[in-house]
């Protein structure tokens, strides 16, 4: 019951095509060794598919993004060094302001901050996001 309860609170930020994008940003950041983050939008696409769209560059402990959020976007998705697994606040506040998850991603876990809700760890298995 439990198992169920969790995969209906995270639905596609558990899926294993998330995980794999999970996993692709963590390796451009340099899986959690470097201050530099790594940003991007996990999209749902219209077959049901989920891809993502990096961001441009990262700032020493800061990602930033300009422009438009595209309309299939799900999630924003952002490394954070090894050392700082959790959501930050700017993270929750952002997350409530743009009503959309915003993803922090390490080696050893995947935390979400969610809009209006609390932080929801979507994952936890250091052997899935390597080293």
């Amino acid at each position: 019951m439990l198992v169920l309860a969790f995969l209906l609170a995270c639905g596609d930020l558990c899926a294993p095509d998330a995980l794999f994008w999970y996993d692709h940003l963590l390796a451009e950041g340099g899986y959690g060794r470097f201050e530099r983050e790594r940003a991007a939008f996990l999209i749902r696409e219209s077959d049901g598919r989920l891809t993502l769209e990096p961001w441009n560059g990262g700032d020493f402990r800061r990602a930033r993004f300009r422009g438009a959020i595209p309309d299939r976007a799900i999630a924003i998705i952002h490394t954070h060094p090894r050392r700082e697994p959790h959501p930050s606040m700017h993270d929750r506040h952002e997350a409530a302001r743009l009503a959309l998850p915003v993803i922090v991603v390490t080696p050893d876990a995947v935390i979400a901050a969610r809009p209006h809700a609390p932080d929801l760890v979507l994952h936890t298995s250091a052997r899935a996001l390597r080293p």
